[in-house]
């Protein structure tokens, strides 16, 4: 985005928009140069983005981050086509339904505090009968047509719904850390990775704290790992392909279970100490399988050692690892370290043995040896040999 930008406000004079509201519940948290320019995008119908600058007298850079807080509450969105930038101006919620929505009541609560919120909350009672008309008593209403598509803004279309949330936390004994803190980070977390609140609240339930409390750090990774692009099964040697399929398709003590039999054992309460360790340290049920396999089939040991399985489910929780494929990729690089450490170890046991001297045949031993001695040398040699012989008659006579 330039200062040069040409725009066009695409539904101007069609936002309603209440000025006490916005200053006492947006002013807060957007901050004073996104509370100016909202209201500067309501009276601008078509210009350059150098009109916002001047007008509200700050930089591009300013500008920009202003602009990203209105987009991030759903109070303006911005369209570019690479010839100009086309600006949505939506109209902010009224003051009931700001503070009777969970997200946005939280979100000011951690700007002013729960203490002016509950102030802002106050309201006075009517007393006396209310005498008010129903709608159906003064409107008559054909029930045959079909309905009408309600208009849905970002926050509008959000399925996540915090009540049913906390509903279910209590009925499962779950609490929170930091109500405030928490509660803002789970509807980050819904809206990023487009999870209703209970695909949010299993994933929670299965990340929280063996208190029962609500782990937000664990969860973002495990949703930040399961999200990221996984390698295809078809890179996998088959056996570890089928390993991960049937690895998702157990829980941990079943799997177990299925192996030992295979094997003529059974389960001990030591080992289904370990799993219930592995679970509340979070390790995920197809991660655990893969780390079963691993321990028993892999490396050939008959029962699961707390002290081995410890140690390898520490290294992957490091490692962020929580899927089967990751499991898998996490042995296949540690087989390929202990096939690099025993190379290495081979070459260095090798240099430490003492060198083989190495006899030479001499050379008339060779079938393509050429005698190039001349008949000088040929004759010095003879004389030599007489006289040896000689020497050798004279000490034997």
């Amino acid at each position: 985005m330039r200062a040069g930008d040409s725009f066009t406000m695409v539904n101007r004079g069609k936002t309603s928009f209440d000025a006490e509201t916005f200053r006492l519940l947006y002013l807060p948290i957007i901050g004073t140069d996104a509370f100016a320019l909202y209201q500067l995008m309501l009276s601008f119908s078509t210009g350059r983005i150098s009109h916002f600058l001047e007008y509200l007298n700050i930089g591009l850079n300013p500008f920009v981050e202003a602009l990203n807080k209105l987009t991030g509450l759903s109070l303006v969105h911005v369209y570019d086509d690479h010839t100009r930038l086309y600006f949505k101006v939506e109209s902010p919620l009224n003051f009931e339904e700001f503070l009777a929505d969970e997200f946005y009541r939280q979100l000011l609560i951690s700007k002013i505090g729960e203490n002016r919120v509950s102030g802002l909350s106050k309201t006075i009672e009517p007393k006396g009968k209310e005498i008010s008309k129903k709608f159906h008593e003064i409107y008559k209403v054909s029930f045959n047509q079909p309905d009408e598509p309600q208009g849905q803004g970002a926050h509008a279309n959000n399925n996540f719904d915090m009540g049913a949330f906390q509903s279910l936390m209590t009925r499962q004994g779950l609490h929170f850390n930091d109500e405030n803190k928490e509660v803002l980070a789970l509807y980050a977390l819904a809206e990023k990775f487009e999870l209703n609140w209970y695909e949010l609240f299993k994933l929670a339930e299965q990340t929280a704290n063996a208190d029962k409390s609500l782990n937000v750090s664990q969860l973002t990774h495990r949703l930040s790992a399961t999200h990221e692009p996984q390698r295809p099964l078809s890179e996998f040697p088959k056996a570890f392909a089928d390993l991960i399929v049937t690895s998702k398709a157990h829980e941990p003590e079943a799997f177990l279970k299925q192996i030992k039999a295979q094997a003529g054992g059974f389960v001990s309460n030591d080992e289904r100490k370990i799993l219930a360790h592995l679970s509340r340290q979070n390790l995920v049920p197809e991660v655990q399988n893969i780390l079963i396999h691993y321990v028993l089939v892999q490396q050939k040991n008959a029962t699961l050692s707390s002290s081995f399985v410890n140690t390898l489910a520490n290294d992957w929780m490091r490692n962020k690892v929580f899927t089967a494929e990751k499991a898998v990729e996490r042995i296949m690089e540690r087989n390929e370290g202990a096939k690099a450490k025993a190379a290495q170890a081979a070459a260095a046991q090798a240099a430490k043995r003492p060198a083989k001297l190495k006899k030479e045949a001499p050379k008339w031993s060779n079938p393509n040896y050429e005698n190039k001695t001349s008949q000088e040398q040929l004759a010095k040699l003879e004389k030599i040999r007489l006289e040896s012989l000689k020497k050798l008659k004279g000490e034997t006579e």
